[in-house]
């Protein structure tokens, strides 16, 4: 082969190669969907909290996950998870959930997400003579597992709640 017929067939195989569609992209996640399963696992918080069920609130969490109260107390893995629960479900007398909000949600890819919530409820703690209405902004950092959506990072920052703010 000469050094022309080396060159017609480099420029024939460039030419083919640029004729090529490139190869389609995966369909983007279904961020509604995932929105919808994360709301779901966050309505489970209520009853278990009310409940004092830290064994079904542990199961709420990966394996490896990490659990930060709002008293900062971090728990890492199930088994400290389940520990923290308890010691923190021992601590109130009761707890009624009002409302759990998603403030902000960002889909990482179609199995890890991350949610910026909220909620509200009322804290009566043992040996407290009030209930205090509280308000707990928190993050989660979720993964998707074979059992479904699981939170893998979650940190606290409940307090009382403020006074509405006067015109």
């Amino acid at each position: 082969m000469t050094k022309i017929s080396y060159s017609a067939a480099a420029a024939a195989l460039v030419a083919l190669a640029a004729c090529t569609a490139p190869p389609a992209a995966p369909p983007p996640p279904d961020a509604a969907a995932i929105k919808t399963a994360l709301e779901k696992e966050i309505a489970k918080f209520s009853p278990l909290l009310a409940s004092k069920d830290a064994a079904g609130l542990t199961a709420l969490f990966t394996a490896d996950a990490t659990w930060v109260l709002p008293d900062a107390s971090t728990h890492v893995g199930k088994d400290a998870i389940l520990a923290g629960g308890k010691a923190f479900m021992d601590s109130m007398d009761s707890f009624t959930i009002e409302s759990n909000v998603i403030d902000k949600f960002i889909v990482v890819n179609d199995s890890e997400a991350v949610t910026f919530s909220h909620g509200v409820g009322t804290l009566k703690l043992k040996g407290a003579k009030t209930t205090e209405r509280h308000i707990n902004p928190y993050a989660d950092y979720w993964k998707k597992t074979a059992d479904g959506w699981k939170i893998a990072y979650e940190i606290n920052a409940d307090g009382p709640m403020p006074e509405p703010k006067k015109p």
